[in-house]
């Protein structure tokens, strides 16, 4: 079965998320990647979460950040653009392709003679997609920036946290994720108004206003002078109750959240306040008195119950609840089993990943369902097929770009292998540090190979 981008091509000049998980995003629809990597310094992708911790020879091929942001695109190639050879070689693979994404800062593309006049001379119908922290354009156009500071600058940093505390970053960058699905749709929406006009495009996306939309009722409130929202920590304002509690073990949580009458009354039930179900919580919402009162009844009844059972027990009375989810839960729910969710991948034998499961496709088509094909690629692994099946080039004249340094596949850091984690260490590093862990599962791929296979990460 056709998929609906077969036959479009992106060129993925993207790096870590928000410059390059769109690609991905239409790959699993169809559309045909070639990743595109500075050899010699790749993505930094590359060197995130390695296996059990540990990096093997080669590392940069270890990566599970990388292989779960590039499965599914089917060529990568390791090129340098400051040598001429290598910039005419992108160029010719500019002409030949639909769609060029890049997340450079500002600057980089111009400085490489590679800026859109200089794309769109090799593809007059282009549709080239530039991301950064603030666009090409106005008082902020100059700043380098990645997700963890368009995160406190959009205002997210603000409305997070506890009241009475300072505003929280989030663990992980905010404003990559609406980025990146900002930057699929901006994709689709240029193929299509390309069939329409014929006219390739230029897309300037700033990821700081894709983040302040998000937040675009606190903006405006703070515009017209209105009261800006607080901090409110776990609560959901427009319910009359709600919050996360603790569960029985270590550091087990369940979201709850009234959302019905009947879900008022279901909850005061299940935890011993049934006089409480009696109040009218939409019409006549609780008093703090009231809602305190409740939550200590819900901090009590959960603390003695797993996430499960107290899941099961909640979501049978008819209330909105649900385990807060840490990636091992998340690989183990059966939820997300029953839908098949995740894709279970076979890398290859130098990558030294083995079989892993990754997160599947971001959206569903009755038609046309989206479908896992390929691994991600290795740096520079598809090198010669690109040069010279796709760009025309002889053996003699690859072979003549591999010894001038224009491809490669070898980083200038690949002595540079990093020490394995320290497991132990781990759970007590500073909450600031790096690969930082809340624990370490001893038995997590005994888990693991239980739900996916014995053959899972071998």
């Amino acid at each position: 079965m056709a998929l609906p981008l077969d036959g479009i091509r992106v060129l993925d000049n993207g790096i870590v998320q928000a410059g390059t998980f769109p690609a991905r995003l239409l790959a699993d629809f169809g559309a045909e990647i070639i990743r595109v990597e500075n050899y010699s310094r790749p993505d930094l992708s590359r060197n995130s979460v390695f296996p059990e911790g540990k990096a093997e020879d080669p590392y940069w091929e270890n990566g599970g950040t990388y292989h779960e942001q590039h499965r599914n695109k089917a060529l990568c190639i390791g090129v340098d653009v400051r040598k001429p050879e290598g910039r005419e070689a992108f160029l010719r693979l500019v002409g030949r392709s639909d769609i060029v994404l890049d997340s450079h800062p500002p600057g980089v593309m111009d400085r490489l003679q590679l800026d859109y006049r200089a794309l769109k001379a090799a593809k007059p119908d282009l549709i080239y997609v530039s991301t950064s922290g603030y666009g090409y354009h106005g008082p902020f156009a100059t700043v380098r920036s990645y997700g963890m500071m368009t995160e406190i600058m959009c205002g997210s940093a603000w409305l997070n946290g506890y009241p009475g505390e300072a505003p929280r970053r989030g663990a992980c960058p905010l404003t990559d994720h609406p980025s990146t699905f900002h930057g699929a749709f901006l994709m689709m929406a240029a193929l299509v108004r390309r069939k329409k006009t014929g006219e390739g495009c230029w897309i300037d996306m700033s990821q700081y206003e894709i983040a302040t939309n998000v937040f675009g009722d606190a903006h405006l409130a703070h515009a017209i002078g209105a009261a800006v929202p607080e901090r409110v920590g776990s609560v959901d304002p427009a319910s009359p109750f709600s919050g996360v509690f603790g569960c029985d073990g270590y550091e087990r949580w369940i979201a709850v959240s009234v959302t019905s009458q009947a879900a008022w009354a279901g909850l005061c039930g299940v935890v011993g306040m049934a006089a409480l179900g009696s109040i009218d919580a939409f019409v006549n919402p609780p008093d703090a008195e009231t809602r305190g009162r409740l939550a200590v009844a819900v901090s009590s009844w959960t603390a003695t119950r797993g996430t499960d059972a107290a899941f099961r027990e909640l979501s049978d009375a008819g209330v909105a609840a649900s385990p807060v989810n840490d990636v091992r839960d998340l690989l183990l729910d059966e939820h997300l089993k029953e839908r098949g969710f995740f894709w279970l991948v076979d890398h290859a034998p130098e990558q030294n990943v083995g079989k892993r499961a990754w997160p599947g496709a971001a959206a569903r088509m009755t038609a046309t369902p989206p479908e896992f094909r390929v691994r991600a690629p290795m740096l520079g692994e598809h090198n010669r097929k690109v040069a010279m099946e796709l760009l025309g080039y002889t053996t003699e004249e690859y072979e003549a770009l591999e010894a001038s340094g224009a491809f490669g596949t070898i980083p200038l850091a690949a002595a540079m292998k990093p020490p394995p984690a320290d497991p132990v260490a781990r759970p007590n590093l500073s909450i600031a540090a790096f690969g930082r862990a809340k624990l370490v599962d001893e038995e997590h791929i005994d888990r693991l190979r239980a739900r996916f296979g014995p053959d899972y990460a071998s």
